[in-house]
């Protein structure tokens, strides 16, 4: 069972608020498979109040009457203690309750774009290594990167990875690094991004050329973006327009191979909607 502790200076943040509700939510779902019906009703009835909009909240707390505002970004502070908190039972709880697809996805992709083996790869918010733990020999070098110590070190002990990073994706490409990398995969991390600009320049900044990109993210109905093309759930994620997508990767010099609904996951019974993007870099 997952223990889920924040302290009393998160609460208002509302971006936290929306990620603590999704912990509770897993908490809940584990005492009802645990028989433990009636601990199971308590804990919702007394968090019932985090059924809140998240954007609702984010516009109340930074004073904007606009309806449509939505954040660029999830601070990296919310997503760090989030997924620490959600280590232990994270492979768990994807797999088994969620019908997590990502990792298969991926490796799909990884596959059918590939005829031999990837040099080196680098797995942006890789996690406890789900979606490395399957491309498995067909990347020789293998970099992880996550904002949650708690993940990594999950990740550490499967031996999956040569070198492991404890920073933000973003943070982490603006780096000069020796080597590029010429497979750079990221899954369901972009949904903690809003704005993409920052982050697929420092894609573009660290593969080799021809190397390729594949990554996952949430999509919503084309009315959702009529103010921005990334708009935020009521659990914290983003959901990203297809044409956003297009665009941003294109105006930093790759070329989109592949771009296909799929489904990542589902909650409370019902299938997430999200997208599969496969992108080459061509240069500037």
């Amino acid at each position: 069972m997952m223990n889920i502790n924040f302290n009393s200076d998160d609460e208002d943040n509302p971006i936290h608020a929306a990620l603590k509700k999704f912990l509770i939510d897993c908490q809940v779902q584990d005492l009802k498979e645990a028989g433990k019906t009636e601990e199971a009703e308590q804990l919702a009835l007394k968090n019932v109040e985090q059924d809140l909009s998240a954007i609702e909240q984010e516009q109340l707390a930074s004073g904007s009457n606009d309806e449509n505002y939505t954040p660029d970004t999830v601070p990296e502070q919310c997503v760090s203690k989030t997924f620490d908190n959600y280590a232990d039972n994270f492979d768990q709880h994807l797999t088994k309750q969620l019908n997590y697809a990502v990792p298969q996805i991926i490796q799909e992709m990884v596959s059918k774009f590939t005829e031999g083996r990837f040099k080196r790869l680098l797995d942006l918010g890789c996690g406890t290594g789900l979606c490395t733990e399957v491309i498995g020999d067909l990347a020789l070098h293998k970099t992880g990167v996550d904002l949650s110590e708690g993940m990594l070190e999950k990740a550490d002990q499967k031996n999956l990875y040569d070198d492991l990073y404890l920073n933000d994706l973003t943070e982490f490409l603006q780096n000069d690094w020796d080597e590029r990398w010429d497979l750079i995969i990221s899954g369901d991390t972009f949904i903690y991004l809003g704005a993409l600009e920052e982050a697929v320049a420092g894609l573009a900044k660290n593969i080799e050329l021809n190397g390729k990109v594949i990554f996952t993210t949430e999509t919503a109905a084309d009315e959702a973006f009529s103010e921005k093309p990334y708009v935020m759930s009521n659990r914290g994620r983003f959901a990203h327009s297809a044409d956003y997508l297009r665009k941003v990767l294109a105006d930093n010099g790759f070329t989109l191979i592949e771009l296909d609904e799929i489904t990542p996951r589902f909650e409370d019974g019902k299938p997430v909607l999200g997208l599969v993007v496969v992108a080459q870099y061509n240069g500037k």
